[in-house]
């Protein structure tokens, strides 16, 4: 789940070119079987074979450990992921998916994770626990200087004490942020901005992880706003940082640290697969789960389970040879982490298809119980949503919730007015622990309750498979 440096984590994808041309329906239709002398069994009946079949027979863990513990971490635009989408592609074949394939989009510039020393060279001279920022440049050798606090709110605070983070490392406990006002013309506060930090010239800034018990953190983007020697504190070494400075003690630092970017920029891709559909196999039901993940852990929580959870749906429909009205495509998308790249070049790329999205669901939230989902604030969808879980007593418990949640792929789909709906989980210790953080493995994860994510998010796909034709809205217009 991605954040794009907002800090707020919010409620709750055979290589082709990148000039690839748009999946065509044509092929969908060419793979719908003559249903005309099958009687067709009810959504109830199908919620109900849905959820025994992914009890009884699911590969879930199995999946997440071939993932997670035999791939890792999947950070975009490294060979991992490239290993990961090959092994989803594989096994969607494997579970009856037909046009599986990538579709590739422009990244830039890929980066890779390198050394992060960094100690005291005054007081107890400890290492300090510090890991660099994704797509963060590194100087060429080992830096030394003094920590600097900076506790700003304001674009203008933020001059006003710039000149004092001349050469300094700069401990940020808070970042400028936009007023109303400047949100009115987003670009020109961010080039003021990006300016302004460029001005300032400080060797390093290091963000605090906002957990503790010495959890990191971690993001980053090819667009951040801080380019160079930008990493993360623990929370823990912050506080030292800030004793030692309330004491009148400025720290004295030495830094090095090693990520660096590709020389060239590179293609990203999303995996895409299809389930086809019968009488109205033009239209489609988007099931996605961004596959990519940050580097610290290996991605089982964020986004490990919603990788496996989509391919488990995907399989089980095979599995019971279902034939919905509508197509069920899977799209594992690459980039979310780095500001939904891959789901914005999903749309982009099947611009001309998004008329005929009847919904997108994601799970982005970890592993936790599935409890409800949330309606975007539009009245018809929180209908649609309520329709669909009376048609099954499995999905009766669900709290259709009027609320709108974004920062995952699903927000992408939101503002185009496409159905976009996301569910409402239990958080266990996603956002307290594992959510980027170096402990987002699988011993996080609890078996019955990923079974049971799969089995609510496979009766509620069937359900908009099948369901009335959901209305769209007018896209948002984006700053």
């Amino acid at each position: 789940m991605t954040t794009i440096f907002s800090r707020q984590l919010r409620l709750a994808v055979l290589v082709l070119s990148a000039t690839a041309l748009p999946y065509s329906f044509a092929y969908a239709q060419s793979q719908v079987a003559d249903t005309t002398q099958v009687a067709s069994p009810s959504t109830a009946t199908i919620a109900q074979n849905l959820f025994a079949e992914i009890a009884q027979n699911n590969q879930l863990m199995l999946n997440l450990e071939e993932l997670c513990d035999g791939i890792g971490p999947r950070l975009t635009g490294s060979p991992q992921l490239r290993l990961a989408q090959q092994w989803a592609m594989e096994k969607l074949k494997a579970y009856g998916a037909v046009n599986v394939h990538e579709e590739a989009y422009d990244l830039g510039k890929s980066w890779t994770r390198g050394v992060a020393h960094v100690r005291l060279m005054n007081a107890n001279g400890m290492s300090l626990d510090v890991r660099q920022l994704a797509w963060s440049e590194s100087s060429p050798r080992k830096v030394q200087a003094e920590v600097v606090l900076m506790n700003v709110k304001t674009l203008d605070e933020f001059k006003r004490i710039a000149p004092r983070l001349h050469g300094k490392i700069v401990l940020a406990l808070s970042v400028p942020r936009a007023t109303r006002e400047q949100e009115k013309n987003f670009k020109q506060y961010s080039d003021e901005l990006n300016k302004a930090i460029q001005a300032a010239n400080f060797s390093a800034i290091f963000f605090v992880s906002g957990r503790e018990g010495n959890l990191q953190d971690m993001e980053g983007s090819p667009k951040m706003r801080y380019k160079k020697n930008a990493a993360f504190i623990t929370k823990e070494h912050a506080n030292l940082l800030q004793r030692l400075m309330a004491r009148g003690i400025t720290p004295k630092l030495e830094f090095e640290f090693g990520g660096r970017l590709s020389k060239d920029g590179v293609k990203a891709y999303n995996v895409v697969a299809d389930f086809p559909g019968t009488e109205q196999a033009d239209e489609m039901v988007v099931l996605g789960a961004h596959q990519d993940s940050w580097d610290l852990g290996t991605g089982a929580t964020d986004n490990g389970v919603g990788t496996v959870v989509t391919m488990e749906v995907l399989r089980a429909m095979h599995a019971l040879k279902l034939k919905p009205k509508r197509t069920l495509r899977v799209v594992l998308f690459s980039g979310e982490e780095q500001g939904l790249l891959g789901s914005k070049a999903y749309l982009k790329t099947h611009a001309a298809e998004q008329e005929k999205i009847q919904a997108m669901l994601t799970q982005d939230a970890g592993g936790g119980r599935i409890t409800g989902f949330l309606d975007m604030k539009v009245e018809a969808w929180y209908t649609a949503l309520n329709e669909a879980k009376e048609q099954s007593k499995e999905l009766n418990f669900l709290d259709i919730t009027y609320a709108a949640g974004g920062g995952s792929d699903h927000q992408a789909f939101f503002e185009q007015g496409i159905p976009a709906f996301a569910p409402i989980q239990d958080p266990l210790d996603y956002r307290s622990h594992t959510w980027h953080s170096q402990v987002d493995t699988v011993d996080h994860v609890v078996p019955d309750q990923v079974m049971q994510n799969a089995q609510v998010m496979a009766a509620m796909t069937w359900a908009m498979l099948n369901g009335k034709k959901l209305p769209h809205q007018a896209a948002q217009v984006s700053r």
